[in-house]
C-alpha cells in the first residue's frame, strides 16, 4: 500500500441517499443522492445521475449530475454537458461543456 491509498475518499453509490455533515473527507464522489454540508475537501465529483443538495467548499469540482445549493470551489470548476449547478457559486476557474448549465449567483475568486 502506497501513500496514494491513504486518501480519505467517500463514494455515495447509485441508489444510495445520505444526509448530514461531512468532515475530514479528501474526495467525495456522488453517484446517488446527498443532502449535506461538505466542510472542506480536495475534490468533489458528481457523476451523471448523482445529486447534491446543500453546501460544499472544495479545491476542485467536476459536475456531471446536479448540484443545488452553495458551492465554493477554490480552484477549478468543470461542468460537463450533462451537469447542472443551481444556487450560489464561487470559483477560481470555470469550464462549461456545451449543454452544461449554471443558474444563480455566480462569482469568481479574486
Amino acid at each position: 500500500m502506497g501513500p496514494q491509498q491513504d486518501s480519505k475518499t467517500l463514494t455515495v453509490g447509485r441508489d444510495i441517499s445520505l444526509k448530514g455533515d461531512i468532515t475530514e473527507c479528501d474526495s467525495l464522489i456522488v453517484e446517488g443522492r446527498i443532502d449535506a454540508t461538505l466542510a472542506s475537501a480536495r475534490a468533489l465529483e458528481i457523476s451523471r445521475g448523482g445529486r447534491f443538495f446543500g453546501s460544499a467548499k472544495v479545491q476542485t469540482a467536476v459536475i456531471s449530475g446536479r448540484f443545488d445549493g452553495e458551492l465554493d470551489v477554490a480552484h477549478a470548476l468543470w461542468i460537463t454537458a450533462s451537469g447542472k449547478v443551481t444556487g450560489k457559486v464561487s470559483y477560481g476557474r470555470l469550464e462549461i461543456e456545451n449543454g452544461g448549465e449554471v443558474h444563480g449567483d455566480v462569482t469568481i475568486h479574486q
